[in-house]
């Protein structure tokens, strides 16, 4: 692993835990990196992560972006902030990204057009949508590999 993450950066005990089987492990890190790279602010894909992480159970994950979100945000106690985001004094707009990622992460049915809709009057454009959709994806992806893990 020290070919993938370098010298100085140590590997996560997630990274580690999936890292046995080292075909898997290179097969995920440019799924992983390309969620990370994208232009959704750091402060909203950590509000994303933590909450659907939150609604999957994963402690482990709910912890670790908890904490990076409280550094980006200063909101301390951000489960709570995060668990009554309709009351909140949060934008609209991330009001209207855990609206979608709550709909997708508890009923994937029950998202439709005016689910993507509400994101589109937060100002939100397609491309912006897409990447929305693929972080809250991939963090119940990466929940159910945390928790199947033991983590």
């Amino acid at each position: 692993m020290k070919e993938i993450r370098g010298e100085d950066e140590p590997s996560s005990l997630f990274d580690r835990l999936i890292a046995n089987d080292p075909g898997l492990y290179e097969a995920f890190l440019p799924l992983q990196q390309a969620v990370k790279n994208t232009d959704l602010p750091d402060d909203l894909r950590e509000a994303v992560v933590t909450f659907v992480s939150m609604k999957n159970g994963c402690r482990y994950c709910t912890k670790s972006h908890g904490s990076l979100l409280e550094g980006h945000t200063g909101v301390e106690g951000v489960e709570e902030w995060l668990d009554d985001y309709e009351a909140s004094s949060m934008s609209e707009q991330w009001k209207a990204v855990l609206h979608y990622a709550e709909r997708l992460t508890a009923k994937p049915v029950e998202v439709d057009q005016d689910s993507v809709n509400r994101l589109k009057k937060a100002g939100f454009s397609v491309r912006e949508i897409a990447v929305i959709n693929h972080t809250v994806a991939y963090t119940s992806y990466t929940n159910q590999l945390s928790m199947g893990l033991g983590l």
